[in-house]
């Protein structure tokens, strides 16, 4: 049994290390265009399950807030993973074993019925997984309800301006964009030294230069006087309840972007990605084909819903966040946000959204096309 995984980002490299982890002894080859791995990304999730790489966090709050709105909770902190830290881990686990062939610095041209063609070569395999993420063909004709794009600095300011206990996950005071919501997150790792981001989910796209001058204007109404910028980081996250068909093509298992792995409600991923590849791995294990489906039928419909209100009413959902984490408590709330919620968690939610416009999304779901249209902003373009 070959397995060949397309992509050595974050999924990718989590399936090969959940492989070997389970005793597989299979050859397994990871293609990958890139040749280097540094700090393109900060993953962060809330401590809310047994997650893998969770022991790599550099940092770990137990208070939050939402909209001005802080929730405290020891036992399910809000976690942040350097990505730098994760692909070392990672590759120092792949480096010790001896079933494995790391291609780097390889093109993934096509994907086939157990094959991919790469722009050197053919690659056969028994099971092939596509981690491609937004390079994914698979993603290709897709055209999301919204995309979650963002833009943040690390800075080291001149006055301790940050509380180093609070990780601020949505902060509404920055102009609103037409057709989306837009919030800064900021994560402090000591009094001088946080991430600020500029997010925004939506339809549109937001120009670089104004989403540095946010950061700026946020950074100069806390007095945190001069600053340096040591680290930029920016992205964009597909929000959609569509997806690629299934197993499609044959043989090929769609895992983290590529496979839905994206809460389509939050943007977050990291640890849907880990639970994804634990349900790929133990069906290999047990011999039975994965799919890489992730999340169940309640989520999905709950995700849609969010999106329905978020493309008819965006001006309102800042008030609609603030209401969630004003009614809802920490527990459930990080839950929730955490992709473990139960039924009970999942009712506290919809109990304390506004019953009027969430109530006539549901009645459209299934059919989850937002009132709008589909999203404009082209991920791929660099901008936005």
């Amino acid at each position: 049994m070959r397995h060949l995984i397309l992509g050595a980002g974050c999924a990718g490299l989590s399936l090969a290390c959940a492989l070997l982890d389970a005793g597989v002894e299979h050859p397994i080859a990871l293609v990958d265009a890139r040749t280097t791995f540094g700090r393109d990304r900060t993953w962060c999730l809330f401590d809310v399950r047994p997650t893998p790489f969770a022991e790599l966090a550099s940092h770990r709050w137990s208070s939050w807030e939402i909209g001005g709105v802080v929730r405290h909770d020891d036992r399910r902190p809000y976690l942040r993973l350097d990505g730098a830290d994760v692909y070392a881990h990672a590759l120092a686990r792949l480096d010790r074993a001896p079933n494995v062939d790391l291609r780097l610095g390889e093109s993934v041209r096509t994907v086939g019925d157990g094959l991919a063609v790469t722009d050197r070569g053919e690659l056969r395999a028994d099971l092939v997984y596509d981690a491609l993420s937004l390079g994914s063909p698979a993603l290709r004709g897709l055209r999301p309800m919204a995309w979650q794009t963002f833009l943040g600095h690390e800075v080291e300011v001149a006055r301790p301006v940050f509380d180093p206990g609070l990780a601020t996950l949505m902060d509404f005071d920055v102009p609103q964009p037409a057709g989306g919501v837009a919030f800064l997150y900021v994560l402090p790792f000591d009094e001088r030294r946080a991430l600020v981001e500029h997010t925004v989910i939506g339809t549109h796209a937001v120009p670089a230069a104004e989403r540095r001058r946010a950061v700026d204007e946020h950074l100069d109404r806390r007095g945190a006087g001069r600053r340096t910028v040591t680290h930029e980081e920016r992205g964009a996250i597909p929000m959609t309840v569509d997806g690629p068909s299934r197993p499609g093509p044959r043989h090929a298992i769609p895992l983290g972007v590529a496979g839905g792995a994206v809460r389509p409600s939050s943007g977050y991923a990291f640890g849907r990605i880990q639970a994804q590849v634990a349900d790929v791995v133990a069906d290999v294990v047990a011999g039975r084909t994965p799919d890489g489906r992730v999340g169940s039928a309640r989520t999905r419909a709950l995700d849609a819903i969010f999106l329905r209100v978020l493309a008819a009413e965006p001006e309102r959902f800042p008030d609609h966040f603030r209401r969630l984490a004003e009614r809802v408590p920490a527990a459930p709330l990080a839950r929730f946000l955490g992709d473990a919620g139960t039924v009970l968690d999942d009712a506290r939610i919809v109990a304390a959204m506004p019953k009027t416009p969430f109530g006539v999304a549901a009645m459209r779901v299934p059919g989850v096309a937002p009132v709008g249209g589909r999203a404009t902003v082209d991920p791929w373009s660099g901008d936005g």
